[in-house]
């Protein structure tokens, strides 16, 4: 599975070699989104909570304000930052990932769209199962979303380098934490 590549023939004569994402590159970059969106809607919630009195009883008008806020900012964070920031998300881009098109040019709004829209398939029946099952078993590395709308995942590899290396020194100061430093004496 490593280094696996795709290689895509331009107009222009010059051919691209493209490094397609496995699925534990896009389950770095999904986690990094995962808790960028959790923490968004905790925001929403807590300041709905504190600034503006909202509550979260079941019986009030009150949930309703607070709670759909929330679950739009959660719901719709990968379509609209993947549309604005043409094929990346926060998480992608840390990951060093980048969505193209069959091409290997930039994907195109309507196949984030439709992408986004198969995220619902990709995630049943929880914890995204079906989604990094099909990552494992098609020959792309792609999930449902990606068959359909016609979009790669790929590394791009100066941004993937860099973040190799800050996963690598973050490893390398973990380790030297000692026992004594975790455990009070």
């Amino acid at each position: 599975m490593p280094g696996e590549k795709v290689f895509v023939q331009s107009a222009t004569g010059v051919d691209l070699t493209l490094n397609i994402a496995g699925p534990g590159h896009r389950s770095y970059a999904f986690i990094i989104d995962w808790h960028i969106r959790l923490l968004l809607a905790g925001a929403w919630l807590l300041l709905a909570g504190f600034f503006l009195k909202l509550s979260l009883n079941a019986r009030s008008h009150d949930a309703l304000l607070s709670l759909l806020p929330a679950a739009v900012l959660y719901f719709l964070y990968h379509p609209i930052l993947e549309v604005a920031m043409r094929g990346r998300t926060p998480g992608k881009r840390m990951a060093g990932l980048m969505l193209v098109d069959r091409s290997g040019g930039t994907a195109g709004t309507t196949a984030l769209l439709i992408r986004n829209l198969f995220r619902l398939v990709d995630c049943m029946p929880a914890l995204y199962v079906v989604g990094l099952v099909s990552c494992f078993f098609t020959a792309q590395r792609v999930r449902i979303g990606d068959m359909a709308a016609g979009t790669l995942l790929v590394l791009d590899d100066a941004a993937a380098e860099q973040s190799l290396t800050r996963l690598e020194a973050l490893a390398a100061r973990s380790r030297k934490l000692s026992l004594s430093m975790l455990v009070p004496m």
